[in-house]
């Protein structure tokens, strides 16, 4: 007997959507059937009319930046995001800079999180040593700057290149935010000069300044024969580049966030710091862009970029001095199958791919984690296509639920009801099911 059977539901599977049942043991998606099939279980869910996608994993979270695995963990399971990809830097904690630290952040995950993990470490330029130990503690890569990145630091190329032959050697990846700093901080200064704002800032941090750091990382590590995935970029422009190096055999990934699909310059005037990130939110036309780089495969994982500030710490001082980043990881599902499947044509299949297939086997999380297959972890997100809801912050398991974020009174079509990491309901219809589940993933290489 099986310990889960979900039925009814039309599964996202690696071959297709099907209406199938899918059985559960030990956590582990143990068997998939036909729907007419009499299956035995201890616990059956009927989900008929609902959409069983593979649970996403978010390739790029801050949720220990201004918060917690508690309520960063809990914000993920009601998008339907079985496993954060989480940053190694902290606005509260030690960057994860060694393997003490390392086992400190498990043991918070271990402690407190609904949804399972994998960590990013850190590094600076110049001190390496520590790398190898946070390789063999199952850090899914490491991540750098070009650009400023305050007391975090950022890579000149002569450390990136020494980075990166270490990458090559152990097969572990380098993920890089990816700015011209000198291009981001000349243009930011003649904005402020001339007594601009938020309607200036697309322009402050131009694509050029990607275009750049993009092409300078991608020679340096197709020289040195290393992996390497691009942050959150956001411009099509920049997913053309990724892909002429990938034409040359680079092992290059390319990353977006749902804010750059669903968002715009426009937003920004609107929201002012609320709606301020790096790269910038760009024009209506280049988020156009972007999307056809979705729709035909050049843009690999969504990360959502998660970071949730109060609202003092966004208006203290000028749009300038304001921090960049907003919350944002429980609509990477609901947003792009709202914008995506419904009204750009993205197959159900594409949505999986690059919010769980493709992530997985970046990260070395596929052993486990990124499809609806026999063997893998019982990772599901449950989506009703049907229901059309409007954003509020309040509904939210934010730590902050200020209503002066971008997304605010947002409508969407197609609602994440339930949440499910390795066999457990963890999420149901706006109600967190289980106070402490999540675990740590190691990546496997």
């Amino acid at each position: 007997m099986f310990d889960l059977l979900i039925r009814n539901g039309l599964t996202v599977t690696p071959e297709g959507p099907k209406k199938l049942s899918v059985a559960v043991k030990d956590g582990k998606i143990a068997g998939l059937f036909d729907c007419m099939s009499e299956i035995p279980a201890k616990e059956t869910f009927d989900f008929t009319g609902k959409i069983i996608f593979p649970g996403v994993i978010d390739s790029h979270a801050h949720v220990t930046y201004c918060s917690d695995f508690f309520s960063g963990s809990r914000t993920a399971a009601s998008g339907g995001v079985t496993t954060l990809v989480e940053m190694p830097q902290s606005g509260h904690l030690p960057a994860i800079w060694d393997e003490s630290i390392l086992k400190q952040r498990i043991a918070s995950i271990d402690e407190t999180s609904v949804v399972d993990c994998a960590l990013y470490g850190g590094v600076k330029a110049n001190h390496m040593e520590h790398v190898e130990e946070l390789i063999k503690g199952g850090v899914v890569g490491f991540k750098v700057f070009l650009s400023d990145a305050g007391d975090y630091g950022s890579f000149d190329d002569a450390s990136l290149r020494e980075l990166l032959r270490i990458a090559h050697n152990y097969g572990c990846l380098v993920a890089v935010h990816a700015e011209s700093q000198s291009i981001c901080t000349m243009e930011t200064q003649k904005i402020i000069a001339a007594g601009q704002g938020a309607e200036k800032n697309s322009d402050s941090r131009p694509i050029l300044s990607e275009v750049l750091a993009v092409s300078r990382l991608c020679t340096l590590a197709l020289h040195e024969h290393a992996p390497v995935s691009i942050c959150h970029i956001s411009s099509g422009q920049v997913a053309d580049i990724i892909q002429e190096f990938r034409e040359k055999r680079l092992q290059v990934s390319a990353e977006t966030c749902p804010h750059y699909l669903l968002l715009n310059s426009e937003d920004v005037i609107r929201c002012g710091a609320w709606a301020k990130c790096a790269p910038p939110l760009r024009d209506p036309n280049t988020a156009d862009g972007l999307w056809a780089a979705i729709l035909t495969g050049k843009i690999d994982m969504i990360g959502s970029d998660h970071a949730t500030y109060t609202d003092v710490q966004k208006s203290d001082g000028s749009f300038w001095s304001a921090p960049g980043g907003f919350p944002g990881l429980d609509l990477i599902l609901p947003g792009l199958f709202d914008e995506g499947v419904l009204r750009r044509g993205l197959s159900l299949n594409s949505l999986a791919q690059v919010t769980a297939a493709n992530p997985a086997k970046i990260f070395g999380l596929d052993t486990c984690k990124g499809s609806i297959t026999v063997g893998k972890d019982a990772d599901f997100a449950v989506l009703d296509p049907k229901s059309k809801w409007v954003f509020h912050a309040a509904d939210t398991f934010y730590d902050t639920k200020s209503p002066r974020y971008p997304y605010e009174g947002k409508t969407f079509q197609g609602k994440v009801v339930s949440t499910f990491v390795r066999g457990k309901q963890v999420y149901k219809n706006g109600k967190i099911l289980a106070e402490r589940h999540g675990k740590y993933i190691p990546a496997s290489r």
